[in-house]
């Protein structure tokens, strides 16, 4: 489902996706309404003052930035994931929303979610176990992709129940890691937040991973 700078993909066991076309430009356009007012929201690298009367994907994008110490706009794709997820009102059994890697997913079964790092690490993947479903995956890099990262890290993942604080904390953990002695500490860190379920990091052949997150190797 494309529209405007958004290239979403649906995964569902239910016929939603006129749902999501109906439902993806209402979101987008409360988002980029904001973009188009607001300078410092749009351009912000750092943390927003709270606003109370936003609409709520925008809110949640400048609460998500105030948590990880970002801006909000690192933020956007998971929030819209989310959002488009949560205003699917047909009945389900699993939903996986995918916008520009970011993931908000939920699933009677555990998940599996491939990594792409153009190295040995494509051969594995997440697990995510059903008990922590609905939840967020998002991943954030200096090497793959078109988002902003002032790290070195080949990939950082986050998993967190809010689509956008996993989207701000990868980009929070990636910025964090400029060299192999930086990741330990980095992971540690962004793990501790009591908004995060799990994180993982690579740089060169090095990862790391902190939190409840676990990886099963693809076949």
């Amino acid at each position: 489902i494309k529209h405007r700078h958004c290239n979403i993909a649906v995964s569902s066991d239910a016929d939603v996706e006129g749902e999501c076309r109906a439902n993806l430009p209402l979101i987008y356009d409360e988002v980029e309404e904001r973009v188009l007012t607001d300078k410092l929201f749009a351009e912000s690298l750092l943390p927003v003052e709270s606003d109370d009367g936003a609409a709520p994907v925008v809110k949640n994008m400048i609460e998500a930035g105030r948590a990880a110490g970002t801006g909000p706009m690192a933020a956007v794709a998971g929030a819209i994931a989310e959002a488009l997820f949560r205003s699917v009102k047909t009945p389900y059994g699993t939903l996986i929303i995918e916008n520009g890697g970011d993931i908000f997913a939920s699933s009677r079964s555990d998940v599996i979610c491939g990594l792409y790092t153009g190295s040995s690490f494509d051969k594995f993947a997440l697990k995510i176990r059903k008990a922590l479903l609905p939840c967020a995956i998002s991943s954030s890099s200096s090497e793959i992709g078109h988002s902003l990262s002032f790290g070195r890290a080949r990939l950082a993942v986050v998993i967190a129940p809010s689509g956008a604080v996993s989207d701000a904390f990868a980009t929070a953990l990636a910025n964090r890691i400029q060299s192999e002695r930086d990741l330990e500490n980095a992971v540690n860190g962004i793990a501790d937040s009591p908004y995060i379920t799990g994180c993982a990091a690579i740089i060169n052949d090095k990862i790391a991973f902190a939190g409840d997150i676990e990886f099963t190797e693809l076949t």
